[in-house]
């Protein structure tokens, strides 16, 4: 059975994500955003909070548009497994973007606020 105030909580917090990354809101990344969350990149590698918000922080990442175009959900006592297909373009260390990307994002209720802790991006078909 889903568990709907927890998924509806999950899509507002997923919604406050993508207007913090187009944004590049660093308050609101740091809000959503776990210490010990840890990205697997498009090219394997592994990167933490503090150089996933660095790089809003310093303009390595610009993203211009994203749009979801499917979204899955396992609902699991707290904790919440997002799969969003999304498509993104922008810029990355000054190199244009434009593509799908797999996105899986792994949230955690903390004492109320959902923070993402593990999350994963790969390019999409």
């Amino acid at each position: 059975m889903i568990d709907m105030t927890q998924l509806e909580q999950i899509q507002q917090v997923e919604d406050r994500l993508m207007k913090a990354m187009l944004k590049s809101n660093v308050l609101e990344l740091d809000a959503l955003l776990a210490d010990e969350l840890l990205v697997t990149g498009p090219d394997g590698s592994l990167i933490g909070k503090t150089e996933d918000v660095d790089a809003h922080r310093h303009g390595e990442i610009r993203i211009t548009s994203m749009k979801a175009l499917e979204t899955d959900y396992r609902l699991l006592p707290d904790v919440t497994i997002v799969f969003v297909m999304m498509e993104m373009a922008g810029s990355f260390q000054g190199q244009p973007f434009e593509g799908r990307y797999r996105y899986t994002r792994v949230w955690q209720n903390r004492n109320g606020a959902w923070q993402i802790v593990a999350a994963h991006v790969g390019l999409g078909k």
